[in-house]
């Protein structure tokens, strides 16, 4: 004979769920890690040496292929801006090490202008930017077609 009391059903237990953090996260992490290594290792190589032009020369060249990079690569509207400004850092770096090597202004008198543009070109592009985010709902550069309306 059959129990007439029903019996009591349980729902089934979800197992819990482990988020992974994403592959592209883990490799700017490694390479920020390495990144940070170098630097540690070559201010550990240079310590108490004068840094010279071609040290700075370095370093700008450096910055602008990390800008070159960043601006070949990637497709947000924000990174490719911040990149750009990578690469004019990197060319006011360098200005700044052949007016220290020569001895004249003209080098520190260009960056300053530099500087100058660089600010009005954050301004400009900012608001392009905030913009376009706030019509598309996107940042990035793929979703544009002409800067059309």
């Amino acid at each position: 004979m059959t129990d007439p009391s029903p019996t009591p059903v349980e729902p089934p237990v979800a197992a819990p769920v482990v988020v992974a953090p994403p592959r592209r996260r883990r490799r700017a992490l490694g390479a920020l890690a390495l990144v940070m290594a170098v630097i540690v290792v070559v201010g550990i190589v240079l310590r108490g040496r004068e840094a010279t032009v071609a040290m700075y020369l370095f370093l700008s060249l450096v910055l602008f292929t990390i800008g070159a990079f960043g601006v070949l690569i990637r497709r947000n509207a924000l990174v490719l801006f911040m990149c750009i400004e990578l690469m004019l850092n990197a060319v006011n770096v360098a200005f700044v090490a052949f007016a220290r090597a020569s001895g004249n202004v003209e080098g520190h008198a260009i960056v300053l202008f530099v500087m100058i543009v660089a600010a009005a070109e954050v301004a400009v592009g900012l608001a392009i930017i905030v913009s376009m985010f706030r019509r598309r709902h996107s940042a990035s550069v793929d979703d544009l077609t002409l800067l059309r309306w």
